[in-house]
């Protein structure tokens, strides 16, 4: 408000962002009505924000946030978020151009990721069942498989209608298997069955150590 408790004083505006306008004093912006007209694998369209191209975008782009927060602050596993998040970026721009170009810049990312996990596992000899997350960075990693088993299943909806992301559910299935492996070697604690792993989290909420 100003000194005399009036109407608050407009303040300065913010440049606008390259499509957004000044309308009749008031900001409009594509997406004001529910809809982005937008290009999926190289053809423009005007979806709903909540159409399954936009959800995978978005999922994409959560993606991105995520990896990119665990590579700032987790010195271990921030060579494999820098991966994931280059990934993740690459699928967007894949999704949105749709060219074979920018499918082989995805594949050369994805072997990267590949080649990172088989560097870090390249010693493990333990057991193999149901893996719990036993220390921060499996904790980290496991909420990055999470995620990108979320975008799998958003691309999965898009089946019927873009053929082409099925390039984008592979990759984010050889993610999801890759970032899961990494688990085991990174603090997991493995369980032979289901069973084993909930009876172990009971005992030590109720205070059992044995």
């Amino acid at each position: 408000m100003d000194s005399c408790g009036g109407d608050p004083r407009p303040a300065k505006r913010l440049p606008l962002f390259t499509d957004c306008r000044e309308v009749d004093g008031e900001v409009a912006c594509p997406g004001d009505s529910g809809y982005s007209t937008i290009p999926v694998f190289g053809k423009t369209t005007r979806l709903r924000k909540d159409s399954p191209a936009i959800m995978l975008m978005g999922c994409l782009d959560e993606l991105v946030n995520l990896a990119n927060g665990i590579r700032l602050s987790m010195s271990r596993v921030s060579d494999i978020a820098a991966m994931v998040m280059a990934l993740s970026m690459q699928l967007n721009a894949y999704l949105v151009q749709g060219t074979q170009e920018r499918l082989s810049k995805v594949r050369i990312v994805e072997t990267l990721l590949e080649t990172r996990i088989s560097e870090l596992c390249s010693s493990y000899s333990g057991d193999v069942g149901w893996v719990v997350a036993d220390t921060p960075e499996a904790q980290v990693m496991d909420g990055v498989r999470v995620k990108l088993r979320e975008c799998g299943r958003v691309a999965s909806s898009m089946l019927d209608k873009y053929p082409q992301v099925d390039n984008i559910i592979k990759v984010l299935n050889h993610a999801d298997k890759l970032i899961a492996q990494s688990l085991y070697c990174l603090g997991g604690k493995v369980y032979r069955t289901i069973d084993d792993v909930t009876g172990a989290l009971l005992s030590k909420a109720l205070g059992n150590n044995a």
